[in-house]
């Protein structure tokens, strides 16, 4: 299954349609986690809740907890050393690793991959791509990836400069 994640300020604030193969949009995800207090929420278009992610704020460094329904929670930790940049995602034992900086990684459970996710820059803005392989693992994909994403891309918002005038030439020599 494969699902789109478009990211780009068009969209009313704090919410990210999440389209299928199709195109149709089948999940929203509403929230941010600009604040330690701020949580996202995975919403089907009905609005019913499917799962929600949420900062522990356990000590200096932030470990993140997923919360589907009818399910466990889980946990998203970072594996530091100094050869690798991998995280962990607890209960479901999947590996992420990859380039999360550069948008290209994947989860795996142990040698075998379970998904993909693609980060495109196109004109409307940043773009997920995420391929899943089983349904059950949907809710936790989208909303690593989108914590991911949080991570490494920050929306770009330009200052506006009044027009510059003849007195504000820049005269070289």
């Amino acid at each position: 299954m494969r699902y789109l994640l478009e990211l780009n300020q068009k969209q009313e604030y704090g919410q990210i349609p999440v389209a299928n193969e199709q195109g149709k949009i089948q999940y929203i995800i509403q929230g941010n986690l600009d604040n330690p207090n701020h949580t996202l929420y995975l919403k089907n278009t009905h609005g019913t809740e499917i799962g929600r992610l949420y900062t522990d704020g356990n000590g200096i460094i932030s470990s993140y907890t997923i919360d589907v329904v009818n399910h466990s929670l889980v946990k998203v930790k970072r594996l530091n050393s100094k050869v690798t940049n991998l995280f962990y995602v607890t209960r479901l034992n999947y590996l992420v690793s990859g380039s999360i900086k550069n948008g290209s990684y994947k989860f795996l459970s142990g040698i075998k991959k379970v998904a993909t996710v693609k980060t495109d820059i196109q004109k409307i803005g940043v773009v997920l791509t995420c391929n899943i392989l089983r349904p059950e693992d949907v809710p936790f994909i989208l909303l690593c990836a989108t914590l991911f994403t949080q991570w490494h891309t920050t929306p770009l918002r330009l200052p506006t400069f009044p027009p510059i005038g003849q007195k504000y030439n820049v005269k070289f020599n």
